[in-house]
């Protein structure tokens, strides 16, 4: 299978391909290029293209643009061997060799590997060989993910931290540290939200901060998608996922989304961000579809006070483009008025007042949610379940269990763990009013807070109605508003 002695010019074309330039100076496929162009030195060929793909997998399903140009080239039969380091540089998948040798058997093109057997793609022996090889190059693949796989298994039971990726957000490159301004960025957003912040309060905050989006360039926006990836993360909270390659594959098929809070496994080596029920809460409001805001968002109390009528008020602008609130019409429901128009500006200043001056009360402490009690039995609870539930799987493969009974004892484990997931989040919805608690006065507190969160704190204290200003009225009249206090 060595390549014959040529006595006639051969053109032939070189191939390099590397899965992973660490380094990313391209010095594997620059190797693989020199010991090819001193093989061909060897010969009287002439080398007439060269190709090559740096940093990319055979098996991942990542285009290879070098490759690709190089079959094109051959199909136009532009030269008659193609030089390769080793037949692995060429192909790893069972589909794109079988094309790749179809393509060649056409073209008349031999592969000539350096570090290999020379292969006649014309005859059924060449084409026998290549097939050959590239099963034993698709087997040790196939075997390199299978220990791969395992090993990533193992990693995540055992809670280590994923190595070889991106830093995580709030944690440096060793995926354990925490990153003291991104880690406090994730404690202050998951304490606004449970307190009535929206996801784009947060990502003003966040930029405003001057923190940037995981792996992007400096200046990109943050998005509610970016925001929310990080605050669903179960690492935030110092919990470990795996999700099967299987898995992953099934649900990209399926388009859905992975949800990693699915997929957690145990505790992580690092310490959590903020703690488990907590982040747990956070996932809970993000998952709740009756988290939309109401239209009127932008104002303080549009979609949250009444008109007279019971329907929700609306921000708006009236003729004069002077800012409103008023009746809307589409939920009014037939319902007879007078319904309410006034200008929104002085209703805002009035309902601020009042709330305010609430806060300030001596008897702030009894609108505060009591202390949470000790977590730590459900948490060792939760743990146990999760580590029944992989010791079920074992042994119903070594026989010692039915199907059946692991079925059974799965639905009970797991419906155990979701109960124990409420109870947690529950524990953690701290309330819109908790900023308040702070020794600053309660003005210095609402005017450091966002439009959200002041919704929020409003919503918490109290039902707002507002009445129609009157015919002609040319002044704010505060008994056209109605407050009812949920409590206290």
């Amino acid at each position: 299978m060595t390549a014959p002695t040529e006595t006639s010019t051969k053109r032939v074309a070189l191939y390099a391909r590397i899965s992973h330039d660490a380094a990313g100076d391209a010095h594997g496929v620059t190797n693989q290029t020199g010991e090819a162009e001193l093989y061909a030195g060897r010969h009287p060929w002439q080398v007439v293209a060269r190709y090559c793909d740096n940093d990319i997998s055979a098996t991942s399903g990542a285009r290879r643009p070098g490759y690709e140009a190089m079959m094109a080239a051959a199909a136009r039969r532009e030269f008659d061997a193609i030089v390769v380091f080793q037949t692995s540089r060429l192909w790893r998948s069972r589909r794109e060799r079988a094309d790749g040798i179809e393509t060649l058997r056409q073209a008349g093109i031999s592969v000539i590997a350096v570090k290999g057997p020379s292969l006649d793609m014309s005859t059924a022996y060449g084409r026998a060989m290549a097939g050959l090889l590239g099963e034993f190059d698709t087997m040790e693949t196939d075997v390199k993910a299978e220990r791969q796989r395992l090993a990533n298994a193992a990693a995540a039971r055992d809670g280590l931290a994923r190595k070889g990726t991106p830093r995580p957000f709030g944690s440096e490159s060793d995926h354990i540290t925490h990153r003291p301004a991104e880690a406090a960025a994730v404690v202050w957003a998951a304490d606004a939200m449970l307190g009535g912040a929206s996801i784009k309060a947060i990502a003003r905050e966040w930029t405003a901060r001057g923190l940037n989006p995981p792996q992007a360039p400096a200046g990109k926006p943050w998005t509610s998608h970016s925001v929310t990836a990080i605050l669903r993360n179960p690492r935030v909270a110092g919990l470990r996922t795996y999700v099967p390659s299987e898995e992953r594959k099934r649900l990209a098929a399926a388009k859905e989304t992975i949800r990693l809070e699915d997929h957690i496994v145990g505790p992580g080596e690092w310490e959590p961000i903020i703690p488990e029920e907590t982040w747990r809460a956070v996932v809970n409001l993000l998952r709740d579809p009756g988290r939309k805001v109401p239209r009127g968002v932008r104002t303080m109390l549009g979609g949250l006070a009444r008109c007279p009528c019971g329907a929700p008020v609306q921000g708006g602008r009236n003729a004069r483009g002077k800012a409103i609130y008023r009746c809307a019409p589409a939920r009014r429901g037939g319902r007879h008025g007078p319904h309410v128009q006034q200008m929104s500006g002085p209703v805002d200043e009035y309902v601020a007042a009042v709330i305010v001056a609430r806060l300030s009360r001596p008897d702030l402490a009894e609108l505060i949610a009591p202390k949470r009690p000790d977590l730590s039995p459900l948490h060792t609870e939760a743990q146990s379940i999760r580590t029944n539930l992989d010791q079920l799987a074992a042994d119903m493969v070594a026989g010692l269990i039915s199907r059946s009974q692991m079925i059974a004892a799965t639905q009970a484990g797991n419906r155990r763990l979701d109960a124990i997931t409420a109870e947690l989040a529950a524990a953690a919805s701290i309330s819109a009013l908790t900023p308040f608690t702070a020794a600053q006065p309660a003005q210095t507190v609402w005017d450091g807070l966002d439009g959200s969160r002041r919704r929020a704190v409003i919503d918490a204290l109290a039902q707002v109605v507002i009445h129609p200003a009157g015919r002609g009225a040319r002044t704010f009249n505060p008994d056209t508003i109605s407050i009812e206090w949920r409590r206290g």
